[in-house]
């Protein structure tokens, strides 16, 4: 507003000295009714083009802000449907087992009602039916566990969509609940996640663990996409010092090509063509400075890979 003001001023003081000077030499005459109806004149056409250009900057900042909300949603069901597919993947193993499990229960329940009335059964033959029954219900308790567990960090991870919620969590949970939503990802793409913690236990991270995990996420779905369909090793690794803690995700890809580095964390940048928005670096720069106040930066080399870090500060 204050520029658009003084450039009114400016006009309005140079279109009047030209007018005067126009006027005087033409005449000798300064005609001040004929200047000021130019000068409304002219303020009248400024205002106008004023007010055309800020109702097509008004429409063009609304269809911006619409664009990124689409953009940001197919981020978000993108996220959303890798969650599904690690559900599928990562339950249908425990499922199949805990069915097998419950077929040779039924055997052995069957074996069992078969032999009360068999006079030829002993009590070792009963004791023996009941230790089979129970290593078959001991087999299932661990899938149990474990798909317990795939709930849980799905359930997180979804509700870390609609929430701003900070807490305290441990590198152990990071990595766990990583390796966790991942491990579908990773198999299917023959790629190694190699981890190294070097942190203590009882060092605690304030933030969101769910958002967190996305960016770790995010972060090891680019190093996939680097190396394409053959697969390779992807490194997490995780270390501290008295103030802060480390993060580091590298491959060993082709690298990040040189004419989008510059603009990595500052734009929507994508080199997946199509497939790709551009959303996941920018949304996880965004994170890690504005939710967990901490830094992010990567090294990159062509033909050798590429490694991200990020510092975020202990609680």
């Amino acid at each position: 507003m204050k520029k658009q003001i003084l450039f009114t001023a400016i006009y309005n003081f140079v279109f009047l000295a030209m007018a005067i000077l126009f006027s005087v030499i033409e005449d000798n005459k300064v005609s001040f009714p004929y200047i000021l109806l130019l000068l409304l004149m002219s303020d009248f056409f400024i205002v106008y083009y004023q007010r055309k250009t800020g109702e097509k900057q008004k429409k063009q900042l609304k269809e911006l802000e619409k664009n990124q909300e689409l953009l940001i949603e197919k981020e978000r069901l993108s996220s959303l449907g890798q969650l599904i597919g690690g559900i599928a993947h990562n339950l249908k193993t425990p499922i199949m087992s805990i069915s097998g499990a419950l077929e040779g229960l039924n055997d052995l329940v069957k074996e069992y009602d078969g032999s009360i009335e068999d006079k030829s059964v002993t009590a070792s033959d009963h004791h023996e039916i009941a230790s089979d029954m129970k290593e078959w219900i001991d087999k299932i308790r661990p899938y149990l566990s474990y798909m317990t567990e795939v709930i849980d960090a799905v359930k997180g991870q979804a509700v870390s969509m609609n929430t701003a919620e900070a807490g305290e969590f441990s590198a152990k949970e990071l990595i766990l609940r990583t390796q966790l939503l991942m491990k579908d990802e990773l198999k299917r793409r023959h790629c190694n996640l190699n981890s190294e913690v070097n942190i203590k236990e009882e060092t605690q991270v304030k933030g969101q663990l769910n958002a967190l995990v996305q960016v770790l996420d995010n972060l090891i779905m680019n190093a996939m996409d680097a190396y394409g369909e053959n697969g390779g090793d992807i490194d997490l690794k995780i270390s501290e010092d008295n103030e802060k803690v480390y993060i580091e995700v590298k491959d060993y890809a082709g690298g990040i090509p040189e004419n989008i580095k510059d603009k990595l964390f500052n734009e929507m940048i994508t080199n997946k063509g199509k497939n790709g928005t551009g959303l996941g670096l920018y949304m996880s720069y965004s994170t890690i400075k504005g939710k967990f106040n901490g830094d992010m930066r990567f090294e990159s080399e062509s033909g050798k890979g590429t490694t991200f870090f990020i510092e975020i500060n202990k609680k």
